[in-house]
């Protein structure tokens, strides 16, 4: 959701809220991704930004999804310790 609140809100059927695109989407991605990869380094093949919300123009619920990519979860200490410290709760 960005700073500016919710907009067009509407309750899909299943409970979901849903809200027109919203353009600040792919920064929040990108903020919340850039201290993902400094904790993560190489481990971390890739980070993406996933979901509806990496859709331009696609109403969306107001959650931004990042997907990590690894070659492996062993060890998988490192990596959860590594995510926790970028206040994400394993």
């Amino acid at each position: 959701m960005s700073a500016e609140g919710p907009r067009s809100w509407m309750r899909a059927g299943n409970g979901v809220w849903v809200t027109a695109y919203d353009p600040v989407w792919p920064d929040l991605f990108a903020a919340a991704a850039r201290p993902l990869r400094a904790a993560l380094g190489p481990v971390a093949v890739r980070i993406d930004h996933v979901g509806s919300t990496a859709v331009p123009g696609l109403s969306a619920k107001p959650v931004v999804d990042i997907q990590i990519s690894v070659l492996s979860l062993e060890p998988l200490a490192p990596l959860q310790a590594a995510i926790e410290r970028c206040g994400y709760v394993y």
